[in-house]
């Protein structure tokens, strides 16, 4: 039996916290974010902040598993980012990250989705 959800599509971004010593609560966050998507219908974006950063590293044991899974994300029409600022004051840079998510402001993005009336949740 398939369930279906009617109703007012729910805007929600999800904010991962979460540096690459916690892997299990990252994909905690990618799976609840692709959750929301293909099983609500939700509307959903996602922000890697702090030392989430970490996640994107090229050298990060788990890049190769990272990118499959943000790569999931965009096809399912998930908006990808990441914090600019968190990125420069962990000491890392442009170059060191896979190109696979947008660069942003973390205090500017967060308050531009709600503003568009997304809820936050956060990893």
């Amino acid at each position: 039996m398939k369930l279906t959800y009617i109703g007012t599509m729910a805007k929600i971004f999800v904010i991962c916290t979460s540096g690459r010593d916690d892997i299990n609560n990252t994909n905690m966050a990618i799976s609840f974010a692709l959750g929301a998507r293909r099983n609500a219908g939700a509307d959903v974006s996602f922000m890697f902040l702090g030392r989430g950063v970490e996640n994107l590293l090229k050298d990060a044991a788990t890049a190769q598993q990272m990118e499959g899974l943000i790569r999931g994300m965009k096809d399912a029409g998930i908006d990808v980012s990441y914090c600019g600022v968190s990125l420069k004051n962990l000491g890392f840079n442009d170059g060191m990250v896979m190109p696979i998510a947008d660069e942003v402001m973390g205090g500017v993005q967060s308050a531009r989705k709600i503003d568009d009336g997304y809820q936050v949740i956060a990893f």
